[in-house]
């Protein structure tokens, strides 16, 4: 499922402002997330690791969370 279909999902559940509220901060929360486990885990210097497509984590998270309800 492509994050455009994931967002219209969403959007249809709560609306398009809800949606785009949620989807931020699963965004934020994501952006965070991967930021914290970088630096305990990891040492001194850069390590070159898969980039995370974190818009699509958030969007799944929401999705998952709206799909509850």
């Amino acid at each position: 499922m492509t994050k455009k279909d994931l967002m219209k999902r969403i959007a249809d559940a709560v609306g398009p402002l809800e949606a785009t509220r949620l989807v931020l901060e699963a965004y934020n929360y994501e952006i965070l997330s991967n930021r914290m486990s970088r630096m305990e885990t990891e040492p001194t210097g850069i390590r070159r690791t898969d980039k995370k497509d974190l818009l699509l984590l958030a969007l799944e998270r929401v999705a998952e969370v709206v799909a509850l309800g």
